[in-house]
């Protein structure tokens, strides 16, 4: 069953069509109309959680390192392991330590096909590229819910996928969310 809520969004609780692969979290069944954001236009999409802290983004490439099917870390700091640094230690280089200002780590995460990137700017805002042409059909709809249920549970805030650089506000269109307390996915 379905509602209709603020701004014409569709919202409906997610099938559990993955649990016993993923877990009770991947909670995704894509629907047709759902390829449809992921024309390609020249821009990519960004999937974001906001008002966050160090402390959920450590959260939350801690529980993708754990449920992806590959993750990699790439960072300038010889102090950490290459490959797999704690995400403590790298928030530590990256953010407090004098020598890291100015630097920066990428993350990626792969489910399905489709590669997910993160190039942390801001504690406050945790932001993952997805592109287009990796979102060709059901399978790739389905990795970006699963992706997308994954960060809003754990991190305990609405994850939002938007196009690319798009400042989430009641203006400007988020194109599918997902709310870890009430469950709901709401899509324009």
């Amino acid at each position: 069953m379905s509602e209709t809520g603020a701004r014409g969004r569709v919202e409906r609780p997610h099938e559990d069509v993955h649990a016993r692969e993923h877990g009770a979290r991947a909670r995704c069944l894509p629907e047709p109309w759902m390829c449809d954001v992921f024309h390609l236009d020249g821009s990519l999409r960004d999937i974001r959680v906001l008002d966050t802290t160090r402390g959920e983004w450590i959260a939350v490439l801690d529980r993708l390192r754990a449920v992806a099917d590959e993750t990699e870390v790439e960072h300038p700091y010889p102090q950490l392991d290459p490959a797999h640094p704690f995400f403590t230690d790298l928030f530590h280089a990256w953010a407090d330590d004098p020598e890291g200002e100015a630097t920066t780590f990428s993350f990626r995460a792969r489910f399905g096909a489709v590669w997910f990137a993160a190039l942390p700017c801001f504690e406050e805002e945790i932001e993952f590229s997805v592109w287009p042409e990796d979102v060709l059909d059901g399978a790739g709809v389905a990795a970006v819910l699963r992706f997308l249920v994954e960060i809003a549970t754990t991190s305990q805030r609405r994850a939002l996928l938007t196009g690319e650089t798009v400042q989430y506000c009641p203006e400007m269109p988020t194109l599918i969310s997902h709310d870890p307390v009430t469950g709901l996915t709401s899509h324009i």
